[in-house]
């Protein structure tokens, strides 16, 4: 037996033109997911724009929940997987910035003004992020199990290799931020990639990685931010078209973080992603006529040919 707001739900649905293919299912569904979240976050690509208004929005005809479901579980597992694969660059990343600022400035006593660039608000910065390090270190101590706060005891200091374990994606974004042009030089060289380009994709993962953990849409994000200009080798080969000169998908939408961890990620890494993105996207492909999976990869900022990108350098 459902609510009687479940019911009112159905019927509010079937107003705007969705049709059920499994009405009792349905009905588990919205009480088990969240009906706010499956008709307010996911239903764009389904709208009739011409029937609707800002005050009542209408489907296509023949737009059916489970299309709208499908959706849903799409952008679930996106986040999902993405999540995963951020953890990985952010294994990596931690390593080169640990083996390269070590290196110059040694394991104790690193986090001097003087080891940091020149700036306005670089002092501030810096305070902010120490403040959030030792916040880190106060949750830290109450984990019974830290081989962080083992190592401090044992110690007295932390390394910036051991210290980074409790490092945020954010504050090792912003710990690249604030180092020298001529020691972030050295971290890209790695990547083979720039130290601005780098900065840049770091920024744009750790927008992703929060909308990942906090279960916020992902498909069809647009940041403000967009790739650089040598990031677009890709664009050229993919033969996506540009508009005022600009490339009209894939510098800030979900395609442009394709692009970074083509970019920062081990090939075998990234083909093992992207590869299951591609099962993803050919399943729920199975449950939407053409023109909406067209506008799914539109919304998601994906060319059509956009499994080109796992095979090209």
């Amino acid at each position: 037996m459902y609510s009687k707001k479940v019911e009112q739900q159905i019927e509010f649905l079937k107003n705007k033109g969705i049709i059920f293919k499994d009405e009792e299912k349905a009905k588990k569904i919205i009480l088990r997911e969240n009906f706010y979240n499956l008709t307010t976050d996911y239903d764009d690509i389904f709208l009739n724009l011409k029937k609707s208004t800002s005050i009542n929005e209408i489907y296509h005809e023949e737009t059916y929940f489970e299309e709208l479901y499908a959706i849903y579980e799409l952008d679930r597992e996106l986040k999902n997987l993405i999540f995963d694969y951020i953890n990985i660059l952010e294994i990596n990343i931690k390593s080169y910035i640990s083996y390269v600022f070590s290196e110059k400035y040694g394991e104790k006593d690193f986090l001097k003004i003087e080891n940091f660039k020149e700036g306005k608000n670089i002092s501030s910065t810096l305070d902010k992020l120490k403040e959030q390090i030792d916040s880190n270190l106060v949750r830290e101590k109450k984990n019974k199990e830290s081989k962080v706060q083992k190592f401090l005891e044992e110690n007295g200091y932390l390394p910036l290799d051991v210290m980074t374990k409790i490092f945020t994606f954010g504050n090792i974004t912003t710990f690249y931020s604030l180092m020298k042009i001529e020691d972030k030089q050295k971290v890209a060289q790695n990547l083979n990639i720039s130290p601005y380009s780098l900065e840049r994709h770091l920024r744009m993962l750790n927008i992703v990685r929060n909308i990942c953990a906090h279960g916020d849409i992902l498909f069809n994000i647009r940041f403000n931010i967009s790739l650089t200009a040598k990031d677009y080798k890709y664009h050229a080969k993919l033969g996506i078209p540009m508009s005022n000169n600009e490339y009209e998908c894939g510098s800030n939408d979900l395609f442009a973080i394709m692009i970074i961890f083509k970019s920062l990620l081990d090939k075998d890494d990234f083909d093992k992603m992207f590869v299951k993105i591609e099962k993803m996207l050919n399943d729920v492909k199975k449950d939407l006529d053409t023109q909406s999976y067209q506008n799914l990869l539109e919304f998601m900022g994906f060319p059509l040919n956009y499994g080109m990108l796992n095979e090209i350098d």
